[in-house]
């Protein structure tokens, strides 16, 4: 029963991956929120509710339309879903958008037991 509790309590990784990206794309403002979300579901032909599944693709959008400007809100999406998850962000020049956002995924679907 504490199981379950416990899972309850967790959100899926969907929704802490989607809240990030929420918080992060407010550094835009909401009309710039607005019109990013627009743009990446139309443009580049992702569905946000499958952005977590495909972080290559979502990073690839988002530089496609920033630039290398993208770079400042791929990092900011980053720090707002490790700090969700209560991890520490450990990166290098060549960690990838989608590599940290795999390994959160693997973390919380280990139950957050190993993070390396």
């Amino acid at each position: 029963m504490n199981c379950n509790l416990q899972q309850s309590l967790d959100p899926p990784f969907k929704e802490t991956f989607h809240s990030a990206v929420e918080k992060a794309m407010l550094l835009l403002g909401e009309s710039g929120k607005q019109a990013t979300y627009y743009h990446i579901e139309k443009t580049f032909k992702l569905k946000r509710n499958t952005w977590h599944k495909n972080p290559e693709d979502f990073a690839e959008a988002v530089e496609q339309i920033f630039g290398p400007g993208s770079q400042l809100l791929l990092k900011a999406i980053i720090k707002e879903l490790y700090a969700d998850l209560g991890l520490k962000l450990q990166e290098t020049k060549q960690t990838s958008f989608a590599h940290l956002v795999r390994k959160a995924e693997r973390y919380t679907r280990g139950g957050g037991r190993e993070f390396d």
